[in-house]
């Protein structure tokens, strides 16, 4: 794994700010809860279209999984993937940027 590159590209990520928002509304779930397409892209006003194509990146980088129930499906946070990447900007940026994790 080229940590630099994944990290430029996770930044890249959310340097869009509709993708920022909605990496922030998944955040905020309770845990187990999930949200569809359609509640996504009213939540932040905007097309299903739209909200599937930044649901496409952030799916790429781990970000974001989906989970089938019925015929729609839900999307969450991978709280791992998450982890990993916090874990990643400490690693090659140092806690005084991201705070030390142990106190």
């Amino acid at each position: 794994m080229n940590e630099t590159r994944d990290l430029a590209r996770f930044f890249k990520a959310l340097g869009d700010e509709t993708r920022l928002r909605l990496v922030a509304l998944l955040a905020w779930q309770e845990p187990g809860n999930a949200l569809c397409v359609g509640r996504l892209a009213s939540e932040l006003e905007t097309t299903t279209s739209n909200v599937s194509q930044h649901l496409r990146v952030l799916k790429d980088l781990g970000l974001v999984r989906g989970e089938r129930r019925g015929y729609r499906i839900h999307y969450f946070l991978d709280q791992d993937r998450l982890a990993a990447y916090r874990d990643t900007v400490r690693e090659l940026l140092g806690t005084e940027l991201f705070g030390d994790p142990s106190g």
